[in-house]
């Protein structure tokens, strides 16, 4: 009895190694997998079609669909649609700067409420915006749109306006998918004079 337990105790020991060297090239396994994996992809929806880039490799298509959609959801709303689409613009917005800008949005969502004020914008198609890239990494989109401001249902004002963005490639996110954030953004009206020379250059054009 006591020579049996002596033999299976001589066995554990080598079972015990195997097992170990089993578990080890196991884990030695997953991480060659995980080293190897290809880098993380964006997947951008697009106005039209969809595209997939790779990150801090943004081409100037992609920024434009943002830049877009970024722009329509912040300028173009209506009383019972301001509250959700300030939320949508919120969440592209990096982290520093979110607490100002959600003031901003918060005030101007009440006043749209209480005044019943409704904004259209009309922005031009993706080729017709700029798209450059500064020195410290950053993109900057513009584009020029149209914006018509409505109070209880009455035109107020009709203007050419300027929207300019400052972008940050970011690593997607659920929540930020497009691996783009907002670090800047601005919009200007576009003096009469200027408005009129794009449009007869467009005219040119044709």
């Amino acid at each position: 009895m006591i020579s049996r337990w002596k033999f299976e105790g001589k066995l554990i020991l080598p079972v015990a190694c195997g097992l170990l060297l089993l578990a080890i090239g196991a884990l030695s396994l997953a991480l060659a997998v995980v080293a190897t994996r290809p880098p993380k992809l964006i997947v951008v929806p697009g106005v039209r079609e969809s595209s997939v880039v790779v990150a801090d490799q943004v081409p100037d298509g992609a920024v434009r669909r943002f830049g877009l959609l970024y722009v329509y959801h912040l300028d173009d709303y209506s009383p019972t649609t301001v509250e959700e689409r300030s939320n949508w613009v919120l969440q592209f917005v990096a982290p520093e700067h979110q607490e100002k800008v959600a003031k901003s949005l918060t005030e101007r969502a009440i006043y749209a409420v209480r005044a019943r004020e409704a904004s259209q914008v009309v922005l031009p198609l993706p080729a017709q915006c700029e798209v450059t890239r500064t020195k410290d990494g950053l993109l900057r989109f513009s584009a020029t749109g149209t914006r018509t401001i409505y109070i209880a249902g009455d035109r107020k004002s009709e203007e050419r306006v300027r929207y300019v963005l400052e972008l940050k490639p970011a690593i997607p996110t659920d929540d930020a998918p497009y691996g783009l954030l907002v670090v800047g953004q601005a919009v200007r009206p576009v003096p009469p004079e200027e408005a009129k020379g794009r449009t007869a250059a467009r005219e040119e054009k044709r």
